[in-house]
C-alpha cells in the first residue's frame, strides 16, 4: 500500500495523536534495548537497521524506507523492549505515534492493518531467506558476496565503492580488522584493486569476482 493511501486514509482521531518528526543523517531514531514505547511510520528517507552485540560488534542486516514501519515488531509481538537498532542514512521524516495508537489503529482500519502486516511480511522474508545463510558463511565470502551485492547489475567499466570500512563490517556482521584482512587478500588475488583506499573492480575484475564464488 502507498504512503499517500495510508495517509489520506488515517482517520482523524489517530492523526490527532501523532506528530511529525525529523532525523538526520547518523541520528537513532531507537536503540536496541529501549523501551519499545513508540511506533514510527517512515515518510521520507532511508534507515540502516542493525543488531549489536556484547563483543562490540554491530551487524547491520537490513534497510528501511518508505512506507514502512519502525517499532511494529516490537509491538505487535507484545514485546517491551526494540530488538534492533536503527540509524539515519538519508534526512528522514517520520510519523511518531504512540504503541497505543498504533494498535487502536490498526483495529479501527481494516486497510491499514493488512498494509502493516504487508509491511511486515516483506521486512521478514528476506531475512529469513538470506540472513542465516550469510551469517555462516566464511568473512572471506561475505566480503565477496557483499561486494558483488552493492555491485549489482551496474554496468560499469571502474566500480568504486564509496563506503567506509566500518560500515561493511557492520553490514557483513565482523570486525573491520578482519575485512581490512579480506581486502588485502582479495587484491592480492587481483580481484580488487585499491584508489586512494578505496575498492575499485574493473571489468574483469568484476567477471573474475562472480566466478570464484560460482567456482566456490
Amino acid at each position: 500500500m502507498k504512503l499517500d493511501y495510508i495517509l489520506d486514509h488515517m482517520p482523524d482521531e489517530i492523526r490527532r495523536q501523532t506528530t511529525h518528526k525529523i532525523f538526520f543523517p547518523g541520528e537513532s531514531i531507537v536503540r536496541k534495548g529501549e523501551e519499545a514505547r513508540h511506533v514510527y511510520l517512515i515518510t521520507r528517507g532511508t534507515i540502516r537497521v542493525s543488531n549489536e552485540f556484547a563483543s562490540g560488534q554491530r551487524f547491520t542486516f537490513g534497510t528501511l524506507d518508505v512506507p514502512d514501519l519502525i517499532g511494529d515488531l516490537e509491538v505487535l509481538a507484545g514485546q517491551k523492549l526494540y530488538s534492533a537498532s536503527t540509524e539515519v542514512s538519508t534526512q528522514c521524516e517520520v510519523i511518531a505515534m504512540r504503541s497505543e495508537t498504533f494498535l487502536q489503529w490498526m483495529r479501527i482500519d481494516n486497510d491499514f492493518a493488512l498494509a502493516v502486516a504487508q509491511l511486515l511480511a516483506a521486512k521478514m522474508y528476506p531475512t529469513s531467506n538470506e540472513a542465516g545463510r550469510v551469517k555462516f558463511l566464511p568473512s572471506l565470502n561475505r566480503l565477496q558476496t557483499y561486494l558483488l551485492k552493492r555491485l549489482g547489475d551496474i554496468d560499469t567499466d571502474l566500480f568504486i565503492l564509496h563506503t567506509s570500512r566500518q560500515q561493511i563490517a557492520d553490514d557483513i556482521g565482523t570486525s573491520v580488522k578482519t575485512v581490512n584482512r579480506g581486502v588485502v587478500k582479495l587484491k592480492d588475488e587481483g580481484l580488487i584493486t585499491l584508489l586512494h583506499g578505496k575498492i575499485t573492480m574493473n571489468k574483469a575484475q568484476q567477471v573474475a569476482m562472480k566466478n570464484s564464488l560460482i567456482d566456490e
